[in-house]
């Protein structure tokens, strides 16, 4: 896989659907610019494509925490790839026990707190009807395999 300019080998990994190597890339990457936003943006994006829910939503933090100062990455992408993550994770959560629901909506708070004027504060309250039984879903994506 080649260099291309301007963009690191982690997200060029990514755009090819090549995300153990996106995520290997990026932690390379990480460790010799820890406070680079975009590596840790890399990294979440990998993790989530990997349905490593969890992991992810931390890394999308800390490339959120770190991009306050710097401002390079898109936060429309942030919100969308972040809230595409947590959802993976509570979902993730509340199907492995019918008791693990309330921990599974509990994740889905987080997004507010993280992006309070975002574009899926309602869509994070309808996820915890649905996962609480409340509110049906109408239709559900099957992932391509």
């Amino acid at each position: 896989m080649g260099h291309q300019y301007g963009r690191s080998r982690a997200a060029v990994y990514n755009e090819a659907g090549e995300f153990e190597a996106a995520l290997q890339a990026s932690t390379e990457e990480i460790a010799r610019e820890a406070d680079n936003s975009e590596h840790h943006l890399d990294r979440a994006t990998a993790l989530a494509a990997l349905e490593r829910y969890d992991e992810a939503v931390e890394a999308f933090e800390h490339a959120q925490e770190l991009d306050r100062e710097s401002a390079v990455l898109d936060d429309d992408m942030l919100d969308d790839a972040y809230f595409s993550a947590l959802l993976g994770a509570a979902r993730a959560t509340a199907t492995t026990a019918p008791t693990n629901v309330a921990t599974a909506c509990e994740k889905l708070t987080r997004y507010a707190g993280r992006f309070p004027s975002g574009r899926h504060l309602t869509d994070a309250v309808d996820w915890q009807k649905r996962l609480r039984g409340e509110l049906k879903s109408t239709f559900v994506k099957e992932r391509l395999e």
